[in-house]
């Protein structure tokens, strides 16, 4: 079902063109819970900044943002889409940099900003390729016109460069690593939850718009989740920083969700409807679970910053005492994200898994293989995202409270007289997000039905000829055995008390070896928690390990300092940039020195362009 509004608008080429149909239904979903949820827990957040900053001009930011994202997922017009798109960005960079007086927070907003209009100038030449072929700028004339091999080919390719930037596609993610922990806790939320989720609603309606297309632009897809996904999490796991760690899973997921819509093209390319919708669908409820549960974690590192100050998980242990609902919050959202059982993202994944395995039984054979290759990553991903949670709920709740942190933290003594003291303004928000996870994971019709309806819409099929009891029968079947299990648990652990009557077990410090008490240096830091797999990855992630080295039988106090740089950003952007220094640099010796010949390039390109698109 569609529905339309149009209006007269006074802008060349462009029309107020609005349209609401199963695909951006979706989204419409996600941006509605995220926008209200992120609006309320900045208000709990931005009470320490009352008086010292201006949240009037934040919040206008922010009301713009939202505005744009709707106009965004319900643009059907090329024109009004770019519009809305470039008032994203714009809107975004201001909201990022809102601790503006930081030259950190500054960078991240130039890289953000200038990676996003890079991005735009491939999606201005990917529509007026569209455009040029449809004669209109209308996505429904769009939609009805028939594109060649090569053309439909070359939009795939620069939508994947356009939109794959805001998406946050390996190796095109460099600014998103550094605006995450930059940005407001709540900004940061936002923007891992939805706005990044723009890229991928901009290559669903492309594929929506190009019914055909070449085969070989599924497994490109494909390709793509699986490196997206793998290097994110393996970067996520070398990380020492709360929200950059959190940042690194959002590369992570967006690859689940590549591998979905990677899956789904290949079953609309080779006429299998059935596994095109799973994949799709799959895609679909994983960009609404992300977003739901990604919003819950980011949520919980901001309670713990504001209550901390740092977000160095070396700094911090021992917080589910003293925030102890924001530590089972912050649990439902490490469960979701690596897909376990009874919570959102296992039931997504497991569409997606589902689709794989039908790939791999239904596709020819060089589509087998991608799909097998789609089934170990995404197996993979899972493991190693457990892995990085372990240790991110380890390392920041669990254990002692670790030394020398700021603020009213800082004597682990004091910490026992303080409770959540965090706002309801914070809580609640944290709380509908939980709650929404755990249900998705219980009845997971409820919004797989939404996600398969956008699936279906991809496809250009109808819904009800698809047999989606194959993939709802051993899902649900799966969940009551997990739900049973637990109820056995439980019922186990009634009965032992009941055996053991009103007795209370003594608690004891662990066993010190000898030690006269234990402390807090005993525990694993982040870095050693990773230490096995981050050694094993060494070359790939660009691991580097300074001192440590301890000899002798009274070996001298030393440190160790490891830290994981950036592949993309130290062989291909770095360089790329001193290049460019360099050129500049000799050009600006012979450059031309008269205005007026600046103004004779410029008219004689105007007229250039003039006669080609009059010819």
């Amino acid at each position: 079902m569609e529905t339309f509004f149009r209006g007269p608008w006074q802008v060349p080429f462009g029309e107020l063109s609005l349209k609401v149909d199963p695909l951006s239904l979706v989204f419409l979903v996600a941006i509605t819970i995220l926008v209200l949820c992120a609006g309320a827990y900045g208000i709990g957040y931005m009470r320490p900044y009352r008086g010292k900053k201006p949240l009037g001009i934040h919040a206008f930011f922010y009301g713009v943002l939202a505005l744009d994202l709707v106009l965004i997922v319900t643009a059907n017009n090329a024109i009004l889409f770019l519009g809305a798109w470039e008032l994203m960005t714009l809107s975004t960079f201001f909201c990022i940099i809102f601790d503006d007086e930081k030259s950190s927070v500054r960078k991240a907003g130039f890289i953000y900003l200038i990676a996003s209009h890079c991005a735009t100038f491939f999606l201005f030449l990917m529509f007026f390729l569209m455009a040029r072929a449809a004669g209109s700028m209308d996505f429904d004339i769009m939609a009805r016109t028939g594109f060649s091999p090569v053309l439909a080919g070359i939009v795939f390719l620069l939508a994947l460069a356009g939109f794959g930037v805001k998406a946050g596609f390996l190796p095109v993610h460099i600014w998103l690593p550094y605006a995450h922990p930059a940005s407001p806790s709540h900004i940061s939320a936002l923007m891992s939850g939805i706005t990044i989720k723009m890229g991928i609603y901009g290559i669903c309606r492309v594929l929506w718009i190009m019914k055909v297309l070449p085969n070989w632009c599924g497994y490109v897809l494909l390709m793509i989740g699986v490196s997206s996904g793998i290097m994110g999490v393996l970067y996520a796991l070398g990380q020492h920083e709360l929200k950059k760690l959190l940042a690194y899973h959002s590369i992570e997921n967006i690859g689940i969700i590549a591998l979905g819509l990677g899956v789904g093209l290949l079953g609309r390319s080779h006429q299998v409807p059935f596994l095109a919708v799973l994949g799709f669908g799959g895609g679909l409820l994983h960009v609404l679970n992300h977003s739901l549960f990604k919003s819950l974690l980011f949520f919980g590192a901001g309670s713990v910053i504001q209550k901390t100050h740092t977000g160095e998980m070396d700094r911090l242990g021992g917080l589910a005492r003293t925030l102890p609902v924001t530590s089972i919050l912050f649990l439902v959202g490490a469960l979701s994200i690596c897909g376990l059982p009874l919570f959102n993202g296992f039931i997504s994944e497991f569409i997606i898994y589902f689709g794989l395995f039908q790939g791999l039984l239904g596709l020819p054979v060089q589509g087998g293989i991608f799909c097998s290759l789609g089934i170990l990553a995404l197996a993979l991903m899972g493991a190693l995202a457990l892995a990085c949670f372990c240790k991110v709920y380890g390392t920041v709740f669990l254990g002692k409270p670790r030394v020398d942190i700021n603020g009213p933290l800082k004597d682990p003594a004091a910490r026992q007289g303080i409770r959540e003291g965090t706002s309801r303004w914070m809580l609640v928000p944290m709380m509908i997000l939980a709650g929404l996870c755990v249900w998705i994971g219980l009845v997971p019709r409820t919004a797989a039905g939404l996600a398969f309806r956008g699936g279906a819409y991809l496809t250009h099929v109808d819904l009800a000829a698809v047999p989606l009891g194959q993939v709802f029968t051993p899902l649900t079947m799966v969940v009551r055995i997990v739900l049973l299990f637990l109820a056995l648990v439980l019922g186990l652990i009634v009965v032992r008390r009941f055996l053991l009557g009103g007795t209370s077990m003594p608690v004891r410090e662990t066993w010190s070896c000898g030690f006269s008490q234990v402390s807090s240096r005993f525990q694993y830091t982040s870095a050693s928690f990773a230490r096995s797999i981050v050694d094993l990855m060494k070359n790939v992630l660009f691991f580097r390990r300074y001192g440590g080295q301890v000899a002798g039988v009274f070996p001298e106090k030393t440190s160790l300092v490891s830290s994981v740089h950036d592949v993309s950003e130290e062989m291909v952007y770095r360089p790329g940039l001193a290049l460019l220094n360099y050129i500049s640099e000799k050009l600006g010796h012979s450059r031309i020195r008269y205005t007026q010949l600046y103004l004779v390039y410029i008219l004689l390109f105007l007229i250039f362009l003039l006669v080609w698109k009059l010819k």
